[in-house]
């Protein structure tokens, strides 16, 4: 219902912004870990949003990268995650990073988000390993050049993207999956043919 909202920080608090937008106050709620990204107060900034309704409130749920909201998304499709436990998500591991926790099924890595113990990682991976193989390449870093075409020429060969994914992630996050889209081929052919 509504996409983004575009304004000026007028208060940050813990757990939510104030932002004047034309006048008007909108509360946005983020996680916590959010505000060390956020700009000072004053300064004009556009979170992607989600409205959530409840029975007696509208809440609005901003992020500063849509590949967060589409996750934030997913994660309260999913059976006993609600909008706390899909914000700590977010607040303690970036989207590739969990999607990849996801397709690993590492329960360990997952256990580590607070309010996440051993069945709801259970659950989460149940519910999730197959819809977020698809969604990777919208939570990547940006500038990853040619990861789609990476993704699916590996999967021609027959590997699968359960085992595609984790590999590239840690190359990303590691800052060695910047060459052409040939040579970062070549570098997780490398990888995979080493396991």
């Amino acid at each position: 219902m509504i996409g983004f909202v575009r304004g000026k920080l007028f208060q940050i608090n813990e757990d939510n912004v104030l932002l004047d937008c034309s006048g008007i106050g909108y509360i946005v709620n983020i996680y916590p870990a959010l505000v060390s990204e956020l700009p000072p107060v004053g300064e004009n900034i556009i979170f992607y949003t989600h409205l959530q309704v409840l029975d007696n409130e509208f809440k609005l749920y901003g992020f500063l990268h849509n590949a967060e909201l589409n996750l934030f998304k997913t994660l309260l499709g999913v059976s006993g995650i609600g909008a706390r436990n899909a914000l700590n998500i977010l607040g303690a591991a970036r989207p590739q990073a969990f999607i990849a926790a996801i397709l690993n099924q590492d329960e360990k890595t997952l256990t580590t988000i607070p309010g996440i113990g051993k069945k709801t990682a259970q659950r989460l991976i149940f519910e999730l390993k197959d819809k977020l193989g698809d969604a990777f390449t919208t939570a990547v870093e940006p500038g990853a050049p040619g990861l789609g075409d990476v993704i699916e020429a590996l999967e021609v060969m027959g590997f699968k993207r359960s085992e595609i994914i984790p590999v590239v992630s840690d190359l990303q996050k590691n800052g060695r999956f910047n060459g052409t889209t040939e040579d970062n081929i070549k570098l997780v052919l490398q990888i995979l043919n080493r396991r």
